[in-house]
């Protein structure tokens, strides 16, 4: 049905911060190795404080400290970045409170792993980025849309979300299950660099438009490795 390659590889070790660009990654039934592994949330519960509601969070970055030069690797604990670009350690008694300042969480942050039951990996289409520019007659950054891969094929714009789940696609020879469209929140309709500028009427143009659906969710079972340049076929 289509065939092209992959662009770019993301992962966001810390959910509703900024990623890291990979040249390769490993994926398993969990999803890309270190991708949303860590989120803050509210003091003592289990509530989530998550960029939609603190959309300066996007203001800092998270990264797994290299490892003998190998882009994909994850040990430990990852590094947060702040605007201004000093470096935090994730286990820095002082980080939460620097946090919470930084983006307005009135009743604090901690910092903790994320418990989740499956694992999944975004996939987004520039084609479809492209279209939705030329659309709203702008330039649309993908990184609104916090991918882990973008792939770049010969399909056409926004046909991927009409794709049937349980479509084989395969990435860099390994064979992924499509599993559903990803159905927007609001986060995208924020600058995905923490300025706190809100886009409202792409978020409008996603929803009426688009079904609210853009990019797609794909699972694999076994361990791969993918890379930046493989190939992508249906």
């Amino acid at each position: 049905m289509f065939a092209g390659e992959i662009r770019q590889l993301w992962r966001y070790p810390v959910k509703g911060l900024r990623g890291e660009s990979l040249r390769s990654a490993k994926v398993d039934f969990d999803g890309l190795a270190g991708d949303r592994t860590f989120g803050l949330f509210e003091p003592g519960t289990d509530k989530s404080v998550w960029g939609g509601s603190h959309p300066r969070m996007m203001a800092w970055e998270a990264a797994w400290p290299a490892q003998c030069g190998c882009a994909d690797a994850v040990a430990g604990e990852p590094v947060l970045y702040e605007g201004g670009g000093a470096a935090w350690a994730a286990d820095d008694a002082a980080l939460p409170g620097r946090l919470a300042a930084t983006i307005g969480a009135d009743k604090g942050v901690e910092l903790r792993p994320v418990r989740r039951d499956y694992g999944r990996m975004l996939v987004v289409f520039e084609s479809s980025v492209r279209e939705l520019g030329r659309q709203l007659g702008r330039e649309v950054e993908a990184a609104r849309f916090r991918p882990n891969v973008i792939v770049d094929t010969d399909l056409e714009p926004f046909a991927e979300t009409a794709l049937e789940p349980g479509t084989k696609v395969r990435l860099g020879g390994h064979e992924f299950t499509l599993q559903k469209p990803c159905e927007r929140c609001v986060l995208p309709s924020w600058s995905p660099d923490g300025s706190n500028e809100r886009d409202m009427e792409l978020h409008k143009h996603v929803i009426k438009e688009l079904g609210n659906h853009f990019g797609i969710y794909v699972r694999i079972d076994e361990t791969v490795t993918i890379a930046v340049g493989d190939t992508v076929v249906c």
